[in-house]
């Protein structure tokens, strides 16, 4: 089934089905050997991200259950990056090229991609096995099956709209928070910390995109192309701090400063439109936002019967 809430299942019946899917998915992608073991470990990544969004939207009805499944799998993905990070910068410094493609040729990006190949092999290098993180991580993801088992909330209507109204509002208002301190800073982190709100608020539009698909669904593909703006400029971010670590691993200055000035150009251009789009994304209050979802879900229960087990 889809990464959706059912407007006729017990919520907590639902989280687990949806968790189960994503973990299931993941070790099915982790275990084929078949496969581009880089892919792989790309592709369950992103289902890391997804069981988050959805923890935290049901942090309310099980906070300590929330917060542990979380942290599991934040340290599992973080324990997977390992090459996968370096491969998202050479991802990004060939963005960048298609950006000012036959503006002015130059060899600059040639030089420093060739850079950020050699050390993407030696961090490989310096991982030693690679099946051993994926082997750890496997098990990980059962251990996680298991403890899905843990997460039941109080049954009824009107419990299932509290918990995850509670949820929706609590990561829009951090989001709202995360864009006012961005903009007073400018800081890297900052936005980086932004575009993680918005890319759970764009897996919870998502998970509940059924409520009213007509107006959830670009709500979300909004918050899904501001997540990508905001996590090329983070990537953008990681690379100008790599070159400058180690410039003379780079090559020529010439070249370090022609890719440098692009990078700075793109960075400015993807953080103006993010922050234009972000702003009319948050431009409800997080009560009003809130009402409003808890108003969609009411309307969904009464077209649809109700979940089940409802009194």
């Amino acid at each position: 089934m889809a990464y959706r809430i059912q407007s006729r299942t017990a919520l907590d019946a639902d989280i687990r089905r949806i968790a189960r899917e994503q973990i299931d998915k993941a070790i099915a992608e982790l275990s084929d050997r078949d496969g581009d073991r880089h892919e792989a470990i790309h592709d369950a990544r992103k289902r890391f991200k997804k069981l988050r969004g959805l923890l935290i939207l049901a942090r309310p009805g099980h906070a300590g259950f929330a917060a542990t499944e979380t942290a599991r799998y934040r340290d599992i993905a973080h324990a997977l990056s390992g090459t996968r990070d370096r491969t998202a910068l050479i991802e990004a410094l060939d963005g960048l090229e298609r950006r000012f493609a036959g503006e002015a040729e130059t060899d600059a990006f040639a030089v420093v991609r060739t850079a950020l190949e050699l050390k993407r092999e030696a961090a490989a290098e310096a991982l030693g096995d690679p099946d051993a993180p994926v082997a750890a991580t496997i098990d990980a993801l059962q251990e996680g099956r298991v403890r899905l088992d843990g997460f039941v909330v109080k049954r009824g209507a009107k419990r299932r709209r509290a918990i995850v109204t509670a949820g929706l509002q609590a990561n829009y208002a951090r989001a709202r928070r995360d864009l006012r301190a961005a903009l007073r800073s400018g800081d890297s982190e900052a936005f980086h910390d932004l575009r993680k709100r918005i890319k759970y608020l764009a897996m919870h539009l998502k998970l509940l995109t059924e409520l009213w698909p007509e107006a959830l669904a670009p709500l979300e593909k909004a918050a899904d192309g501001i997540a990508e703006d905001l996590g090329r400029d983070h990537d953008y971010a990681v690379l100008r701090a790599e070159m400058d670590a180690d410039p003379a691993s780079f090559g020529a200055p010439a070249d370090l400063a022609t890719v440098r000035a692009r990078l700075e150009r793109h960075q400015g251009e993807l953080r103006a439109s993010a922050v234009d789009a972000v702003s009319r994304l948050l431009a409800e209050k997080p009560k009003a936002f809130a009402a409003r979802m808890e108003r969609l879900m009411a309307l969904a229960e009464t077209r649809d019967g109700g979940p089940t087990g409802t009194p």
